[in-house]
Order: structure tokens, then C-alpha cells, then sequence
């Protein structure tokens, strides 16, 4: 190709790039592999480019998929590298089509690792997307830099490309995801039938009114009679008649040619008095001349898989409650039972996106014990301990039921509370302080000092941490002037 007219499709000849392109759509029975052949096959001869790369991106890294060169390439099928270090990530940042016909001129290109151990001087790519996802990216390099600029119209049928070859990849996974579907519904299948096969499954023959005509040896011992007794019987005779009505209800409705067969799960009664669970499906069965003869009946003992799915059912509800209490385990702290450090920075992040939602105000109270040392020392770590757990627990009573209370460190608790303007985090403070203050729970009284910083959206941008840092200078000036106060900056 003439590296003159780099900038057109294939010299100009559009009628063959569309072909091209309506040969990829017209692909069928190809596997993934296959597929990304056809398309890199195509991109070189339709971009004159010699090296075409498919790639997966995730999580920061750019792994070919698969690769097509005339020269030997330092990128392997199938070995991940940093995105960082390739031109593709340029793509995935803008995620739209970008070329450069001479990377060497270029000032970010030129930068990029992959440059300088290959030496490609002409670059396409074009992120390949799932609906809104970016999972990889078609790229081409030739290296030879192009005189020329691509035309728009050559990066929108490179965008085309990179779009149904997006568009094959999700076909792919869904096909894969299907078979796979398949695959665990036959093998269901299988395990049922084949359950279903060497279980005994009762079936009986009854007329019109309900009364029996035949019954298998299985209906004979899941009903607890022999086939003689229950032919002096009906079906109804047996049924708990709690389920009585909705049989007869879908009987009547088979007789009128609303439906042709029904099933239900229903109770029987043994002649001892004991009940079973049975799965009842029922169809009519005709004479030569259409009208109704008799109804068949298969009859499944499910009262063990009744009992298991309540078993379950329970088992499940004890799992929850487990799960819960795990889950409030790994997010409190043991000693005080306030939220701990980890559990605080999510409650943080979900609390700083609601008031930058909202544009409401977030309050900060940092509380210190005063003097908790001597008190250690005079009455011993165990109570000290105690006296944590008092401090959190008047933190609980003196905060809201919105409030979050979180042991920050040693003797250092922290305090959010969510659409709280200035005064209103004062008093909330003021309340705490005095809360443990007027405590009469410890062998002495304890005092706290509070800082309180009040975050309102118009400081967006500023890192929690730094928020935390104002409650704690305010802290720490509440220390400076005499404790046992609350101070604000």
C-alpha cells in the first residue's frame, strides 16, 4: 500500500472496506479465537497496517488476546502488561478511537515503554466495549510512520470495528454463559430422572366421580391401602380436606376443556391417621370419540423433601442470623462495641457521598478521655476498660439515632453525624461531654475534651482525612484550654 495515502482506507476504496466489514458481520459457526483472526486479518489489510493486537483491560493491566505480525513482537498472546507501559491506555483514558501517524513526534506516545522496545511508529486503537464497559481494545501499528492523518471517516469504521467485534465478544459470553446453563439444566435433568427412575411413583387410574379403577403397587403403599380396598374407595375419601376444593375445583375445569392437565401439591390421609405430602399431577384421558373416559394420576411422596425444605428453610434463617452477627462482630469494636476503624471509613464514604449528593452539612466530633492514664494507672487496666466501655456507651445515649460512634484509638472516640449544621454539632458535643461527665457508673469521675469540625459540601474535594485532622486540632485546643470542654474550628 502506498504509506502516501495512509490516511485512507485502503487507497480510498471504500466499497471493499465495506464488504470487508459486512464479511465480519456475516460470521457464524466461528469460534472466539477464529473470530478475532477474521478481524485482525481485516483491520491490517483495510488500515495497510502490519501489526494487529486484540486485547483484554482490567484492573490496570493490557493482556493480548490475540496477535497478528509479520515480525517477531516482544508482546506475547496471553502475557499481561501494565497498561501504563502501552499506547492502548490512551484509548481506555479518552475511551474513544485515537491515531498517530508518527509516534516519534508525538510528546505523550513517544513517552510510553512500549515505544522504545519496538519502534512502531504508526499507532490505531480503538476501545472495544460491552455496553458501557471497556474490556479491551483493537489496536494497530505499522512501522512505518504514515505523511498523512487518518480521515474521520477511517477511525469511524476503526470505532465499527471495535463495536461489533464488542458485540461478538458479548455474543461469545452469552452463548458460553448459555452453555454452561445448558450443561448444569441437563445434568439436572439427569440426576432427577434418573432419581425419578428408581423411585417409587405411584400411579392410579380414577372415572369421573373420583373413585378408583387401578392403582400400582406405589400408590398402593404411599396411600397405606392394598389396590382391592381402594377401589371401594374415591380419591376424595383419602384427600385432607383442607386441599379437597382447588382438586375438585381443576378436575372441573378439565371436564369443561379449560385446561388439560393440572398438578398440585396435596395432603392424604393414611389409615392410620397419618398425613403425606404428595405431588399430584393429573391428566384426562379420552375415548375414540373425544368424550372423557378416566383420569391418570401420578402420585409423588414429597413429605421428605417437604420436611427437608423446611429443615432448609430453618437452617437458612439461622445462617442469616449467624451472618449478621459476624458481620457486626467485624465491624464493631470488641471492648466498647462502637463501629471500629474499618467499619468507620465505609460508613464515611457512604455519609461524604450523601452530603455531596445532598449538600448537606457532616460533623465531626473527636472526643479524647482526659487524663485516662492516671486513671489506669490508680485503677488498674480492667477497669479502664470499663471505663471505655462507659464512655462509648453515654457517647450512644447523648448522640442520635442516625449518629455513628466509633472508637478511633486507645481512649480517642469519633463521632459523625450525618446533616448536622454547626450549632446543632455543638450541642450534640456539649451533650456527650456531659453526658460522661455527670457518669456515676465509675469509682471516679471521668471528663472528656471534644473537637467538633462541621464539612459542608462547598469544601468538596478537601480528603476525609484531613477533615478528621480539623476535629482533632479542635481537639487538641479544647486540651489546651483547660479540657473537660468542646471546642470548634
Amino acid at each position: 500500500m502506498d504509506k502516501a495515502r495512509c490516511g485512507e482506507i485502503m487507497g480510498g476504496d471504500w466499497a471493499k472496506a465495506l464488504n470487508a466489514l459486512r464479511q465480519l458481520l456475516s460470521l457464524s459457526n466461528c469460534t472466539i479465537i477464529e473470530t478475532y483472526d477474521h478481524y485482525l486479518s481485516t483491520a491490517r489489510a483495510v488500515f495497510g497496517m502490519d501489526v494487529a493486537i486484540i486485547s483484554a483491560v482490567k484492573d490496570g493491566m493490557f493482556t493480548p488476546l490475540r496477535l497478528q505480525s509479520s515480525r517477531p513482537m516482544p508482546i506475547l498472546e496471553g502475557k499481561p502488561l501494565p497498561l501504563e507501559t502501552t499506547f492502548v491506555v490512551e484509548a481506555i483514558r479518552t475511551g474513544n478511537a485515537i491515531s498517530c501517524p508518527h509516534v516519534a513526534l508525538d510528546p505523550v506516545l513517544r513517552t510510553h515503554p512500549i515505544y522504545a522496545e519496538t519502534k512502531l511508529e504508526c499507532y490505531l486503537g480503538a476501545p472495544i466495549k460491552i455496553g458501557d464497559e471497556i474490556i479491551g481494545a483493537l489496536s494497530l501499528l505499522d512501522p512505518t510512520p504514515h505523511e498523512h492523518p487518518f480521515t474521520p471517516e477511517s477511525m469511524a469504521l476503526l470505532e465499527l470495528l471495535a463495536e461489533t467485534l464488542g458485540r461478538a465478544i458479548e455474543r461469545d459470553r452469552l452463548e458460553a454463559e448459555r452453555r454452561e446453563a445448558d450443561k448444569e439444566r441437563t445434568s439436572a435433568i439427569n440426576f432427577f430422572q434418573t432419581a425419578f427412575a428408581n423411585a417409587p411413583i405411584g400411579i392410579t387410574l380414577v372415572d369421573l366421580d373420583g373413585k378408583f379403577l387401578r392403582a400400582n403397587p406405589a400408590a398402593c403403599r404411599l396411600f397405606g391401602y392394598s389396590e382391592e380396598e381402594l377401589q371401594e374407595r374415591d380419591f376424595q375419601s383419602l384427600t385432607y380436606p383442607d386441599d379437597l376444593s382447588l382438586d375438585l375445583m381443576q378436575l372441573d375445569q378439565i371436564k369443561a376443556g379449560f385446561i388439560s392437565e393440572y398438578a398440585m401439591d396435596k395432603r392424604y390421609v393414611r389409615p392410620d391417621g397419618t398425613i403425606v405430602w404428595a405431588q399430584l399431577n393429573v391428566a384426562l384421558v379420552r375415548n375414540e370419540d373425544g368424550s372423557p373416559r378416566c383420569f391418570i394420576s401420578q402420585i409423588h411422596d414429597v413429605t421428605e423433601e417437604r420436611t427437608l425444605i423446611q429443615e432448609l428453610n430453618q437452617k437458612r434463617k439461622q445462617l442469616e442470623e449467624a451472618n449478621h452477627k459476624l458481620t457486626q462482630l467485624a465491624s464493631l469494636d470488641p471492648l466498647t462495641g462502637a463501629l471500629n476503624r474499618r467499619a468507620l471509613r465505609q460508613r464515611l464514604d457512604q455519609e461524604m457521598a450523601r452530603a455531596n449528593a445532598q449538600g448537606t452539612p457532616l460533623a465531626f466530633i473527636m472526643v479524647d478521655v482526659d487524663d485516662f492514664k492516671p486513671y489506669n494507672d490508680r485503677y488498674g487496666h480492667l477497669a479502664g476498660d470499663v471505663a471505655l466501655k462507659e464512655v462509648a456507651q453515654c457517647m450512644r445515649a447523648a448522640s442520635r439515632a442516625d449518629d455513628a460512634v466509633c472508637r478511633f484509638g486507645g481512649e480517642e472516640f469519633l463521632l459523625l453525624l450525618p446533616h448536622t449544621p454547626q450549632a446543632e454539632a455543638r450541642k450534640v458535643a456539649e451533650r456527650v461531654r456531659q453526658s460522661i461527665a455527670t457518669s456515676t457508673a465509675l469509682p471516679e469521675r471521668l471528663t472528656v475534651s471534644a473537637g467538633v469540625h462541621v464539612y459542608t459540601p462547598s469544601e468538596k474535594g478537601l480528603p476525609i482525612d484531613r477533615l478528621i485532622a480539623q476535629a482533632d486540632a479542635a481537639l487538641y485546643e479544647a486540651k489546651r484550654n483547660g479540657k473537660n470542654r468542646v471546642e470548634m474550628l
